[in-house]
């Protein structure tokens, strides 16, 4: 099976955002994940969930299905992400889901590392069944 592909942008970050917390926290980032034509997008993935946060969002927010491939497009605020990523990157959590959301988590962690360095996440899942992570500008 082949690995999907997760991209990823963040809103280039400006010397006023920096400074305002509230600013940061609205920040949505953006993240799309494209499954190659002969991969079944696995059921877990295909269900919506609301989470019921101070604003509630659903995940995922839009599943389109192409010719030669599947996107889902994740769009969330770093507060919305951090709910998400705290339940879907559990062991009990279908593979399907961990092999976007760990290493979403993983890369979040590295650009936030004061908003997503709290969330623990299955560290048996391997690393070999992780989507690839790309970031975009």
């Amino acid at each position: 099976m082949k690995n999907p592909l997760l991209l990823v942008q963040i809103p280039p970050k400006n010397d006023q955002q920096a400074a305002v917390t509230s600013a940061i926290n609205e920040t949505e980032i953006i993240a799309i994940a494209v499954f190659d034509k002969d991969i079944e997008v696995p059921l877990a993935i295909s269900i919506q969930r609301l989470f019921d946060a101070e604003k509630p969002f659903r995940f995922p927010t839009e599943i389109t299905h192409g010719v030669t491939k599947t996107r889902i497009v994740y769009r969330y605020t770093l507060e919305q992400w951090h709910e998400l990523l705290e339940t879907t990157t559990l062991p009990t959590t279908p593979a399907g889901i961990k092999q976007l959301m760990i290493p979403m988590l993983l890369y979040l962690k590295q650009n936030f590392p004061d908003i997503f360095d709290d969330i623990e996440y299955d560290r048996e899942f391997g690393q070999d069944q992780y989507a690839e992570t790309i970031p975009l500008e």
